[in-house]
């Protein structure tokens, strides 16, 4: 008999079974492939595995249960829900869009595959594929894949979650930063008109979505606090930062004095900054461009203000449990990639100590 050809001579087949008194017919594989010989012997011993594990269901092998249980149908699905999720501000725009950039450009290679097919084999073959991507970008691949996956598992269309391979690496970057004075020659720079916006962000450590957002409501000039509740996403304003928590922060001299300036003249729920050049309020991306065009330097806005915001509290001693308050950030783990410019010091420190030890040597042989 020729390989993959039934006895009865033909090449494609038919599996038939009897299961509590009703008859059902199987044409197809987990690939929707027609089935020949061997996928319909494969197709059995799926079957009678899944019977001796008393886990089968006659209608999850059927050909449109497998069509349904595809990579592709199941992952549009899954984006779907986020979509959603997004519109009712339970996530990010931001988060979303990594999403929908995920599914375009990685997860095609589990196409036309069966979600309760896909194991560890798979998933580390897959993995190897992003092996150009930098290591913090493979490793939130890889995360969001494993929160579909258990989204498939929350919804009963897969049992058991497959095993997924680790991604071995540190992904913690120490932060650019510059020093005050550094940052005072860059303010100089900047047109007196975009000021008073850049020197807050160095003041108070906040992202430049925070600060675009700032409304007049949201400060207690009493107490000397500002109440962080927004931030721009896009062009769009949400109600809630990115932590997804309401923080408040206390102002220093100068920020105090940048508010009290840029107050006057304006009303409950306006802008606190407004762009001058097109009489409206600030967008990060407007930020962004004036950063690059008169700061003279290489570093982003990012790092200029909010980095070295956090690596001069650092430097200055401050405990890091406050900093972390301050930054906002939700993880302390964050935090502390801001050590590394204090070790530095202390690096410099230590290194100083031998080099007076070796000239003490020379001195006390003469």
């Amino acid at each position: 008999m020729d390989k993959g050809v039934c006895e009865c001579g033909n090449y494609k087949c038919l599996v038939n079974v009897y299961w509590h008194g009703k008859h059902y017919e199987y044409r197809r594989d987990n690939d929707s492939d027609i089935l020949t010989y061997e996928k319909a012997l494969k197709k059995l011993i799926d079957i009678s595995s899944a019977i001796k594990s008393k886990t089968f269901n006659p209608l999850s092998f059927s050909d449109e249960a497998i069509a349904e249980r595809k990579f592709e149908v199941q992952i549009e699905k899954w984006f779907a829900e986020k979509e959603k999720q997004e519109s009712m501000t339970e996530l990010s725009p931001g988060t979303v869009r990594q999403y929908r950039g995920y599914i375009r450009n990685y997860y095609f290679f589990f196409q036309g595959m069966d979600v309760k097919e896909i194991t560890l084999e798979h998933l580390t073959n897959f993995k190897d594929t992003l092996h150009v991507i930098k290591i913090k970008t493979r490793k939130n691949i890889m995360i969001a894949l494993h929160n579909f996956f258990c989204w498939l598992k929350e919804r009963g269309v897969i049992k058991e979650l497959p095993v997924f391979p680790k991604i071995k690496g540190d992904i913690s970057n120490n932060r650019t930063s510059i020093d005050i004075d550094t940052q005072e020659e860059i303010l100089q720079r900047i047109p007196g008109r975009h000021r008073d916006i850049i020197e807050f962000l160095m003041e108070t450590g906040l992202r430049p979505n925070e600060v675009c957002a700032l409304i007049v409501n949201d400060f207690d000039l009493k107490n000397r606090i500002a109440r962080i509740e927004k931030g721009f996403v896009g062009n769009k304003l949400r109600n809630t930062n990115k932590e997804k928590r309401k923080r408040i922060i206390p102002l220093s001299d100068k920020a105090f004095e940048i508010v009290l300036k840029n107050m006057k003249g304006k009303t409950l729920g306006e802008f606190l900054f407004i762009n001058l050049t097109t009489k409206k309020h600030y967008t990060p991306n407007t930020l962004t461009k004036i950063w690059r065009k008169y700061s003279g330097v290489k570093i982003t806005l990012y790092e200029g203000a909010r980095h070295s915001f956090g690596s001069q509290l650092i430097q200055n001693g401050i405990d890091i449990a406050i900093v972390k308050e301050l930054m906002g950030h939700s993880d302390i783990r964050t935090t502390q990639n801001y050590l590394h410019m204090r070790i530095t010091n202390l690096s410099i420190a230590v290194n100083s100590r031998k080099v007076l030890r070796l000239v003490r040597t020379k001195i006390e042989t003469k």
